[in-house]
C-alpha cells in the first residue's frame, strides 16, 4: 500500500526546476546503484564466513508471500504436482435384483396358514422358511403375486376366482421383497373392487413396497415405480398378456397393461429408461405347463430390450421355461430374459408345476460412464414340497431337496415318476449350465 501512496503523490502537479530535477535524478540514481552493488558484494561475503555452500542454489529460493497481500494478477500459480490426485468419481457398484415366480395361492396353502394361527388370521411364515435367507440378500427382490389380496372386501377363494388373504402381503413385506407384480390372468378375479382393495392394501403399509401391474388411473400407470439400492436406480413395470377373458369395465378408471397394447409398454419402457439405472420388466405370457416359448413372446422380448428393458422376469406357464441373453440393437447391451420360473409355491397337482426358481441378476454401475450393465446372474432352483392331500405345503432349495423327501411327494399321485432324476430333466434343457447353481 506505501507504495501505492508514493506513486499517486508523485503524479501531483507542481512547478518544477526541469534541468536541476534532471541532475538530481541522474546522481539519485548512482548512489542506488551503488548501494546495491555493496550490499550484493557484503552479502556474498558474508555467506562464506559462515561456511554457506554456494555451490547449492540458494539465491533462488523464494521468499514466503501470502497472497492476500499481493493483487489477484500477481498470485503464483501452484506448480502441479508429479502424483495424480485421486480421482472422486466412486468406484463401481453392483447389486443383485432377483426375480421369483408364481406366488399361486391354492386354499390348501391359506387353510394350513389359519390352523398355523389358531385361526386367529394366517401364519405364512412355515411356506418359506427355507428360502426366507435368499430373498432378505437381495438388493432388490421382485415377486409375481398371482392371486389378488382382496380379502378386506371379499372372503379368500379358490381356483378358478383367486382371493387370498391380505396377510399374504405382510408375509412379503416381511420376507423383504420390495417389488410385487399383479398383472397376470387372476388380476380381474374379483372385478374392480377387487383392484381396489389390493391398492388400498399396499398403500396403507408404512413400509413402502412397490406395487406395480394395477394403477388406479392414468396418471398412476405413467408414475414409474422406482426402487433404489447402493445409488442404482432400477425402475419397474408390470404386464400381462391376458385375464382369463374377464375385462375392466369401459368407465373405470384403473388400469391394467396388456400385451398388445405395444405403443404403451414402448412409452412406459422409455420412459422408465430416462427416469432409472435399470429396467425391470415383470412379464405375464405364453402358455400354461410347457417349457416351450411362443414366437409372440419371443417377439416382444426383443422389442422390450430394444426399447430399453434391461432386465424380463417371466412368468404365467407355471413351468420353467428358456433362460437367455437378448442383445439391444441400439448399443449392444446384453439383457437377461426368463421367459417363465415356474412356480414359487403352489398346490397344483402336477410334477411339472413343482419345479421353479429364483434368478439373482448381478447388475453393475460405473460412474464414470454413468452406464450400468449385466455382469453375472444365477438360477437357484426350488421344489414346493407336500405330503399326501396337500398337507405342509413349503419351498425347498434344490440343494436342500433328497431323492427321499421326491418319493414322499403327495404329486406322484399324478406324477408316478417324480423324482430327482425328473426335476433335474425340467431344469437343465432350459437353464444355461454356466448359470445354474445347483447347490452340488
Amino acid at each position: 500500500m506505501r507504495k501505492h501512496r508514493k506513486m499517486a503523490k508523485r503524479y501531483r502537479k507542481m512547478p518544477i526546476n526541469r534541468e536541476a530535477d534532471r541532475a538530481g535524478r541522474i546522481l539519485k540514481i548512482a548512489l542506488v546503484l551503488l548501494g546495491l552493488c555493496v550490499v550484493i558484494v557484503g552479502g556474498y561475503f558474508g555467506l562464506k564466513l559462515a561456511g554457506v555452500d554456494l555451490s547449492k542454489d540458494v539465491f533462488t529460493s523464494q521468499p514466503e508471500i501470502s497472497s492476500s497481500s499481493l493483487p489477484e494478477s500477481s498470485v503464483p500459480e501452484v506448480p502441479s504436482s508429479s502424483e495424480e490426485p485421486e480421482s472422486s468419481v466412486p468406484e463401481p457398484v453392483s447389486i443383485h435384483i432377483l426375480g421369483v415366480g408364481d406366488n399361486l395361492i391354492h386354499d390348501a396353502i391359506y387353510n394350513q396358514a389359519s390352523r398355523r394361527a389358531n385361526g386367529e388370521g394366517y401364519d405364512f411364515s412355515f411356506v418359506y422358511q427355507r428360502v426366507a435367507e435368499d430373498i432378505a440378500a437381495a438388493d432388490v427382490a421382485v415377486i409375481n403375486q398371482e392371486t389378488i389380496l382382496a380379502s378386506e372386501k371379499f372372503p379368500p377363494s379358490n381356483y378358478p376366482l383367486f382371493c387370498t388373504p391380505v396377510e399374504m402381503g405382510d408375509m412379503l413385506l416381511t420376507l423383504g421383497f420390495d417389488v410385487v407384480n399383479q398383472a397376470n390372468n387372476h388380476s380381474l378375479d374379483k372385478g374392480v373392487e377387487g383392484i381396489e382393495a389390493a391398492l388400498d392394501y399396499w398403500d396403507s403399509k408404512e413400509v413402502g413396497v412397490a406395487a406395480i401391474g394395477l394403477y388406479r388411473n392414468d396418471e398412476d400407470l405413467m408414475n414409474i415405480r422406482i426402487v433404489e439400492a447402493n445409488g442404482i436406480k432400477t425402475a419397474h413395470i408390470g404386464f400381462t398378456e391376458m385375464t382369463n377373458g374377464l375385462v375392466m369395465p369401459s368407465d373405470s378408471p384403473y388400469r391394467l397393461v396388456y400385451a398388445s397394447d405395444r405403443e404403451l409398454l414402448e412409452k412406459l419402457v422409455k420412459k422408465a429408461k430416462e427416469e432409472a439405472d435399470v429396467v425391470v420388466v415383470s412379464a405375464h405370457w405364453g402358455n400354461e405347463n410347457t417349457s416351450t416359448v411362443t414366437q409372440a413372446q419371443e417377439e416382444l422380448a426383443q422389442d422390450l430390450v430394444n426399447w430399453g428393458a434391461d432386465i424380463i422376469f417371466g412368468n404365467h406357464a407355471h413351468a420353467i421355461q428358456p433362460l437367455t441373453l437378448l442383445t439391444r440393437e441400439s448399443d449392444g447391451a446384453q439383457c437377461p430374459v426368463i421367459y417363465a420360473m415356474g412356480n414359487f409355491v403352489s398346490a397344483q397337482a402336477y410334477g411339472i408345476n413343482m419345479v421353479g426358481g429364483m434368478l439373482d441378476v448381478t447388475m453393475t454401475k460405473d460412474f464414470e460412464t454413468g452406464k450400468t450393465t449385466f455382469t453375472d446372474m444365477s438360477f437357484k432352483p426350488v421344489v414346493t414340497h407336500y405330503g399326501r392331500g396337500y398337507t405342509d405345503i413349503t419351498i425347498y432349495p434344490l440343494e436342500a431337496y433328497s431323492e427321499e423327501l421326491a418319493a414322499s411327494h403327495g404329486v406322484r399321485a399324478n406324477t408316478p415318476g417324480f423324482s430327482m432324476e425328473y426335476i433335474k430333466s425340467l431344469i437343465t434343457p432350459n437353464i444355461p449350465e454356466e448359470y445354474l447353481d445347483m447347490g452340488e
